[in-house]
Formats: structure tokens, C-alpha cells, sequence
């Protein structure tokens, strides 16, 4: 009975702690920040839209806000989801030699609870069979509820 008693404490302090959400790093534009985890819907909407980027183009735009903006790595920019994919289409087309993609990582952030939303970093390496050399892609994608809002690019030649 003692031990039932001991057992019962232990378990209602345990239950009845708060843990504080985990929460590190912080960005300047925003007043009291700290980023946390974002959500793993957003990471999955980036890994589905993964399967159909260049392959079809009517099921990319269902993934994207039609007022999305951003850049590629190459400068472009875009204000609306149609100019994103036919800068998309424009890439796929000036590159006919098979690229082989490969998804490294996704993680999401919750940079401002308060506002909701999610950023994706996605990191891809792409290797083009000697047509370019081979490169890591950076991208990084603002989800807000179940659209991408948003959308930059970067990229760096790999040295081996």
C-alpha cells in the first residue's frame, strides 16, 4: 500500500508538470522570438509536391496559393502561382538531359506562432550526367494553411 501511495505521487507530479514547448534561435524582425518545430503536414505537403514537380504541372499549382511569391536560384522571380510554373516549365525545358533529384531533408519551423503558418527547408542534390556540374539545391517554403505562400530557392556548386 506504501508503495501504491509513493507511486501515486510520483505520477501526479509527472502528470501535473507543464513541460515549456522546446524552443531555440531567434530572428531579429521579430520581437521576443524563438523559433519552435513547425508541423509535420507542412513537410509532407513539400514532399508531395516533390512528387509531381515537373511531371504535372495541374497538380503542382494545387499545392500553391495563387499569390505566392519568390525567387529561384537563378534570379527569377514570380507574384502569382502561374508565373512560378512557367518559370518551372521554362527550367524543365532548357535542361532535356535527365537530372536526377534527390531529396535530402525537409525539416518545418514555426517561426511565429502568433501568425501561424510553417517554413520548409527542403535540400536537394541534383545531378545532371555531365551536363552541369553536379549542385545542392536550398529551398525554403512558407506554408500557411495547407498552401505554399511562399517560396525561395538557392544553390552552390559540390566539389567533390
Amino acid at each position: 500500500m506504501k508503495n501504491l501511495f509513493i507511486v501515486s505521487i510520483f505520477l501526479g507530479l509527472f502528470v501535473g508538470c507543464e513541460s515549456a514547448p522546446k524552443t531555440n534561435g531567434f530572428v531579429t524582425s521579430i520581437e521576443d522570438s524563438s523559433w519552435q518545430m513547425g508541423t509535420q503536414a507542412s513537410v509532407d505537403l513539400v514532399t508531395n509536391l516533390d512528387k509531381y514537380w515537373g511531371v504535372d504541372y495541374d497538380q503542382m499549382k494545387t499545392f500553391f496559393a495563387d499569390t505566392v511569391k519568390g525567387t529561384f536560384a537563378e534570379g527569377e522571380s514570380f507574384a502569382n502561382v502561374d508565373e512560378f510554373l512557367e518559370i518551372v516549365k521554362g527550367q524543365m525545358q532548357s535542361s532535356p538531359n535527365e537530372q536526377n533529384w534527390t531529396l535530402e531533408w525537409a525539416f518545418c519551423i514555426d517561426l511565429d506562432p502568433s501568425r501561424g503558418g510553417d517554413w520548409v527547408n527542403a535540400g536537394f542534390t541534383v545531378d545532371a550526367s555531365g551536363e552541369k556540374p553536379k549542385r545542392f539545391i536550398n529551398e525554403w517554403y512558407f506554408v500557411k494553411n495547407g498552401k505554399i505562400h511562399r517560396f525561395n530557392q538557392s544553390r552552390r556548386l559540390l566539389v567533390d
